[in-house]
C-alpha cells in the first residue's frame, strides 16, 4: 500500500481502540474545507459571518428587548406573535402579529434578511408572493433607509443588531439549531455518486458517520464549556433541561421562564433543608406561577382535586411573586395548540418540578452522576445503557398518585392511566442534546475521563430515534433514497447526519467543491 493511500485510510484503524470521543472528524475534514476551527457553525459562513438562518432564530425566538424595540422610521413595535415559521416558497414568516405606537393590531406576512440590501438582491420588490410583507426584519442595515419598497407600497423596516436581549455572540452559545424547522427537499448528491464511484463500502462509511456522531457531542459539550466560564454547571444544566422542555413551539416560553425564574432564585425560595415532597411544591408554585399558569386558576367549576393543588400553589406563589425580577409571562407566552396532551408546557413544568426539587439540594449534575454511577460497569453495553436511562428516568418521576399523574393541565384527568411526566422519547432526546454533553464537558473540566468512558458507551449503544426533516434530507442526500437503516442504525450514526448537513448541506455559501465529506470520500489529502 502506498503511503499516500495509507495515510488516507488510517484513520479506519483507530475503531478497535477507541475509549472516548473522537476528534478525528474535525482534523480530517477542517484541513479539506476550512471549516472554522471554533464557533457555532450551524450559523455562521466559512469568512465569519452571520447566515439568514441566525437571524430567523433571533426574530422566531424574540432574543430583542421590548422596551426599545423602534423600527427605522422611528416608531415602537410591540410584537404578539412572531408568525408561522414558512418551509416553503414566500415571506420567511406567515401572520405575524405586532403594532405600531400602540396602535391596532397588525397581521401580515414577516420577511427576514442579513442585511437590507438582500430584499432587492433577491427580487422581493416586485414578487407579489411578498404583498403581504408588513415588516421587514434585518440584522444590520446597509441600504440606511428608513422603509425598502414593493409594488404594492413601502414596508418599514426593524433592525436587530443593536436591539437583541444580549450581545450576540451570547445568543449563539445558547442556541441549538436542531429545534428549528428546515427547508429544502433532499435529493442524490454529489457524495452519493461517489460513494459508488470510489466503492466506498458500509464499513468505511459506518465509521465516518460514528467520528462526525463524536463531534456533534463535542460541538454540543464546547458550548456547555462556554457557559459554564459565566454560570454554575447546575445553572447551565437547569436552563438546558428547561428550554428542551418547550420543544420547538415552547422553547421561547421556558427559555423567559427561566430568566424569571433561575435556579440562583429558586435556592433562595425553596426551603432546602425540608422533605422532597415539600421542595417539589415550593418549586411547582414558583414555575407555575411565574409561568402565568396560576392565573385565575381553580375557578368553583374545578374538580376537587385541582380546587386543592391549586390552593396549595397560590398559597405558597403569593408569598414570593412580589420578588420575582419581572412580571410573570402570562398565557400569551405560550403556544396551546396543537399540542399533544403529555408535552403540554403546564405538565412539563410539573416534571421540571419534581426533578428540581428531588435534587436542589445536593446538586442537580450530581443527579445524573449517581444514576450513571449506580449501574455497574461490564456486560452488554446495550443492557447497561438501558438500564443507565432508566436510572436517568427515575429522577424526574413523581410519586405515584401524584396530582400530575393523569394530566395534561390544570383541570379533570386527561388519561386513563398514569403517564411518566417525562416520556422515554424526551428523556433520550434530552439525554443526548443536554445531559451527555453537559456531563462530557464537566468531566474534562475535572479530568474524569472515566465518565467520559461511560458517557461514550451509552451513546454508542442508543438506539435511532423517529426520523426527523434533516435525517430524512440526508438520507435521500447521501444513499440515494434507499432504506439506510443497516447503516445509520445507531443513535450516534444518526446524529452524524445532522453534523454533516450542518457542516456541509446547509449553508447558502457551501458547494460540493468545499465540503469536508465529499473530500474524505474521495480520499482528497490537505
Amino acid at each position: 500500500m502506498s503511503d499516500e493511500r495509507s495515510g488516507r485510510t488510517a484513520w479506519l484503524q483507530e475503531e478497535s481502540s477507541e475509549k472516548g470521543f473522537s476528534r478525528l472528524y474535525s482534523q480530517i475534514t477542517r484541513p479539506l474545507c476550512r471549516v472554522a476551527e471554533s464557533g457555532p457553525s450551524e450559523f455562521l459562513r466559512r469568512d465569519g459571518s452571520v447566515r439568514e438562518k441566525i437571524v430567523r432564530c433571533l426574530w422566531y425566538d424574540q432574543f430583542i428587548d421590548p422596551g426599545k424595540l423602534r423600527t427605522e422610521d422611528g416608531r415602537k413595535l410591540a410584537v404578539f406573535f412572531p408568525g408561522h415559521w414558512n418551509e416553503s416558497a414566500g415571506p420567511d414568516f406567515r401572520s405575524a402579529e405586532f403594532a405600531f405606537d400602540d396602535g391596532n393590531r397588525v397581521r401580515a406576512d414577516v420577511e427576514i434578511h442579513v442585511s437590507a440590501s438582500d430584499w432587492r438582491r433577491h427580487g422581493h420588490e416586485t414578487d407579489p408572493a411578498y404583498a403581504g410583507v408588513g415588516l421587514h426584519v434585518v440584522l444590520r442595515n446597509d441600504l440606511k433607509t428608513a422603509e425598502i419598497e414593493h409594488e404594492k407600497g413601502p414596508i418599514p423596516q426593524l433592525v436587530l443588531q443593536h436591539q437583541l436581549s444580549r450581545d450576540l455572540s451570547d445568543i449563539l452559545t445558547t442556541v441549538d439549531p436542531d429545534g428549528y424547522p428546515r427547508i429544502g427537499v433532499g435529493r442524490e448528491g454529489e457524495c452519493c455518486r461517489s460513494l459508488r464511484a470510489f466503492s466506498r463500502g458500509a464499513r468505511w462509511l459506518g465509521r465516518f458517520l460514528d467520528i462526525a456522531g463524536d463531534e456533534r457531542i463535542l460541538v454540543k459539550a464546547a458550548r456547555f464549556s462556554a457557559l459554564m466560564d459565566k454560570a454554575t454547571p447546575d445553572e447551565v444544566l437547569y436552563d438546558a433541561l428547561m428550554e428542551a422542555m418547550g420543544y420547538g413551539s415552547n422553547r421561547g416560553g421556558f427559555r423567559k421562564l427561566t430568566r424569571l425564574a433561575s435556579l440562583p432564585f429558586l435556592r433562595r425560595f425553596v426551603p432546602l433543608d425540608a422533605e422532597f415532597s415539600e421542595r417539589r411544591a415550593w418549586v411547582e408554585a414558583i414555575l407555575e406561577g411565574a409561568s402565568g399558569f396560576l392565573e385565575g386558576l381553580a375557578p368553583a367549576s374545578a374538580d376537587e382535586a385541582t380546587r386543592r393543588h391549586a390552593d396549595d400553589l397560590n398559597r405558597r406563589w403569593r408569598t414570593v411573586s412580589d420578588r420575582l425580577p419581572g412580571e410573570p409571562l402570562g398565557h400569551s407566552a405560550w403556544n396551546l395548540g396543537r399540542i399533544r396532551p403529555a408535552n403540554q408546557p403546564a405538565r412539563r413544568i410539573a416534571g421540571m418540578s419534581v426533578f428540581v426539587g428531588r435534587n436542589i439540594s445536593n446538586g442537580l449534575c450530581r443527579a445524573f452522576l449517581n444514576a450513571l454511577e449506580s449501574v455497574p460497569g461490564g456486560g452488554d453495553e446495550r443492557r447497561r445503557c438501558r438500564r443507565v436511562i432508566e436510572a436517568f428516568e427515575h429522577v424526574f418521576d413523581e410519586p405515584s398518585g401524584g396530582y400530575w399523574a393523569k394530566r395534561a393541565r390544570f383541570g379533570p384527568a386527561s388519561f386513563g392511566r398514569a403517564t411518566r411526566l417525562i416520556g422515554r422519547q424526551r428523556l433520550t432526546d434530552m439525554v443526548v442534546n443536554v445531559v451527555i454533553p453537559l456531563l462530557l464537558a464537566l468531566s474534562r473540566e475535572r479530568k474524569t475521563s472515566g465518565v467520559e468512558y461511560q458517557l461514550h458507551n451509552i451513546y454508542c449503544a442508543l438506539k435511532p430515534r423517529a426520523e426527523n426533516a434533516v435525517t430524512r434530507y440526508m438520507r435521500f442526500r447521501i444513499f440515494g433514497n434507499p432504506s439506510a437503516g443497516k447503516i445509520v442504525n445507531t443513535l450516534r450514526r444518526q446524529q452524524a447526519l445532522l453534523q454533516i448537513f450542518h457542516d456541509f448541506c446547509e449553508s447558502s455559501d457551501a458547494t460540493c467543491e468545499t465540503c469536508g465529506f465529499l473530500a474524505a470520500i474521495e480520499g482528497r489529502t490537505p
